[in-house]
Order: structure tokens, then sequence, then C-alpha cells
């Protein structure tokens, strides 16, 4: 059974539609997909309607199960992370507040990269990067999209490098709420909280393993032990700090886009066997 556990759509900023997405999973042979956009349930509940109409689900080459999911922009320790929320009530009280909370933030953010990209000369951008997000919650890279639309640059990348990457001109560093509110919020709404990809922050050992401590004593369930296509050399030292920090593991693709194979919905690989799985802890997982 392939599990893929972290995806993203048109939601937040991934590329295809909530039902897009899940046809290529079901294509793809994925079985349990969870739909974890930015900050956002709005894809999930798309999709939870979806799968309620039989005609759809007749057009679907085998079973899948959907797992409601976010992932969570959060501080610990005076940085920023991501948090997957995993099996959700999404409509639960306690969540969509916070949400809502997660989405002024990034609109307030947008405001100001607006403004700093207006001083590079670069006007329309947020009123550009609103149309291309349309009910989606406004992100970077919808600013990059329009920067590469109107020619700024031949890359999305290039949109990083240049203006909106850590420390670049028309960075807007967020005061996200702290993993502790992130993971109680979760937790409040039914869930389990994961951290996401864990090796692609660029932490030194020490740091891996002072965060890992953090967000253990925080509440954390779970780390993302595989993330798209993983050198095994990762999963295993990830493995060895799951056993260590006494967290469960998940595995996901972190798919947004068709075009980037090393994350195609489904490319994650299973789990070790000693591995302990996070849906042996989700108390409605099958």
């Amino acid at each position: 059974m392939i599990f893929d556990l972290h995806t993203h759509s048109t939601a937040s900023d991934g590329a295809l539609s909530p039902e897009a997405l899940l046809a290529r999973a079901n294509a793809n042979g994925v079985s349990r997909l969870a739909l974890t956009d930015h900050d956002t349930v709005a894809g999930v509940k798309v999709l939870q309607a979806a799968l309620a109409d039989p005609a759809f689900v007749a057009e679907l080459s085998a079973p899948i199960e959907l797992v409601p999911g976010v992932e969570i922009s959060a501080e610990i320790d005076g940085r920023s992370y991501h948090i997957l929320g995993l099996w959700l009530d999404t409509d639960n009280e306690t969540l969509n507040t916070f949400l809502d909370g997660q989405r002024l933030a990034r609109e307030n953010r947008a405001e100001a990269i607006g403004k700093k990209l207006a001083k590079q000369g670069i006007t329309g951008a947020l009123e550009g990067a609103k149309a291309l997000a349309g009910d989606a919650v406004l992100s970077r890279p919808h600013f990059a999209r329009y920067l590469l639309e109107q020619g700024h640059c031949t890359k999305e990348q290039q949109a990083y490098k240049r203006w909106l990457g850590a420390g670049k001109s028309c960075d807007v560093p967020s005061k996200w709420p702290s993993g502790h509110e992130a993971i109680a919020t979760i937790h409040a709404a039914g869930g389990l909280a994961v951290l996401a990809h864990p090796d692609k922050y660029g932490l030194t050992r020490t740091r891996m393993r002072t965060l890992l401590e953090a967000f253990k004593a925080a509440g954390g369930d779970g780390l993302e032990l595989i993330s798209g296509r993983q050198d095994d050399a990762i999963t295993d030292y990830l493995l060895r700090l799951s056993h260590k920090y006494d967290l469960a593991c998940s595995t996901g693709s972190d798919f947004h886009n068709p075009e980037q194979t090393w994350s195609d919905v489904g490319c994650n690989a299973v789990l070790p066997s000693t591995a302990v799985p996070i849906w042996s802890l989700a108390a409605n997982a099958s």
C-alpha cells in the first residue's frame, strides 16, 4: 500500500486542483492520501464533498482514503518550521479560528512584500499575486509566479534568490504562532502533529536534536521520516532520531507540481519495518 501524507493543491500553492490531485494520486496507486495545504483546509473540504458523490467515486480505479490535513507555519526556538496536522476534524472551531489568523498573517505579509517590490521598481505585484492565488491562501510562490510571468526572471527559483528568499531585498519575515500553540490546535481538532521534512531545514546535527527535543516537549507526535525521493542515509539518520525522541514516523511526497518528479504524488518510499507508523497512533485511521 502506498501512503502519501503530505501534498498540496491550488487551495494553497499547489498546481493541481484538489480533485485533479486526488485523481493523480489514484492513478499513481496511492491508497491513503493526506491533503495538507498551507494554513487552510479548504481543499480538504472540497475532496470530502467529492468523495461523498457516488459518481465521482465511480471514476476512481481503486479505493482511496482521504486523510484530512494541513501544513501550519509555526516558530520553535525563534525559527520558522512547518508542522503537519493529520486526521483533523475540519469543522473544529478552534482549528478554523486558528487558520483564520494564519490567513490574515499571510495577507499582511503579502502587502508588505508588494510594497518592497514596488520600491524595487516592480509595480502591481500584490494585485498580480492575488489574481494568481484566487481564493487560495496568498503566499510567496504566487509572487514568484507573477515575477516569472512578467519576465522579471526566467525561473521561479530566481525570484527567491533575487527578491523573496530569506535575507533578500523583499523578504518579509512573519511572526508565526509558537509550535506549542500550533500543536495544541491540531490536538484540539483530534489530529496528530508531525514535523514536516526535518532534513530540509539545513540544520546541524546539534540543532536537529535541539529542534526535536523542543518539538517533542511541545506535544509533537511524529516526524516526516521520508519526504519525496530521499537518500537512504537521510532516512536512516532520521529513523534513529525518531527512536531517540519517541516520535512516530510519517511519509509524504510534499507534492506541489507534476513537473517536479522528485516529489510526485506517491513517489515517497514505504516506511522501514522498524519505524513506528504515525497512523498507528490515529484513533480514526483504519
